[in-house]
């Protein structure tokens, strides 16, 4: 039964790890962003607890319908906001803006976003996994305790165990005591 566990150990382990490396390769080297919904007002096709995962693109790639991550500074606020463009306009300066709005709400937002806060466009929706992506640091913690755990079980009984003794002939036993000139008595029942 040991034989397996380290296997399933080792599998979890690198599972785990391939996981991690994926998400920091992503976000890192190709500018994914991974934000959980807490609001209503993209239902029905995305909801509260959704991980967005989003894209980065240009400009140019940007379309009525597309639904976008964007940061909005209010104050001394920053709010990242995922909603869909309804239009697309330009400014007196000649500068491209977006009007956004939730898919769940019946006005436009009273916000005209330009291309620089523009985060990224919608990628993919995983449903229901936000719950878990807050408490992910968490769980990876949690995780590598019982790795840790599990090696230090394991080490302490390779360090722990004895040799297992083997029982003696008893000729054996007469050849040592005839060496140190100790005299043997047999005794029959």
């Amino acid at each position: 039964m040991n034989a397996k566990r380290p296997n399933l150990l080792s599998l979890l382990t690198y599972l785990l790890l391939g996981f991690v490396a994926l998400v920091v390769v992503l976000h890192f080297v190709f500018g994914f962003q991974y934000v959980v919904i807490l609001t209503d007002s993209m239902e029905p096709n995305i909801n509260p607890n959704d991980l967005v995962i989003t894209m980065p693109v240009s400009p140019d790639e940007l379309h009525v319908g597309d639904v976008i991550l964007y940061r909005l500074d209010i104050g001394n606020s920053t709010y990242k906001i995922l909603h869909r463009i309804v239009e697309i306009r330009v400014d007196n300066n000649g500068s491209v803006y977006y009007l956004t709005r939730g898919d769940n709400r019946r006005y436009v937002d009273p916000w005209n976003i330009y291309s620089d806060q523009v985060i990224g466009k919608l990628f993919l929706v995983i449903p229901k996994v936000g719950v878990v992506w807050y408490y992910t640091p968490l769980i990876v913690f949690g995780l590598f305790l019982i790795v840790i755990a599990s090696l230090a079980y394991d080490l302490a009984w390779l360090l722990l165990e004895e040799e297992p003794i083997r029982p003696k002939s008893r000729k054996a036993d007469l050849i040592v005591l005839r060496r140190k000139k100790i005299k043997v008595y047999h005794y029959r029942r």
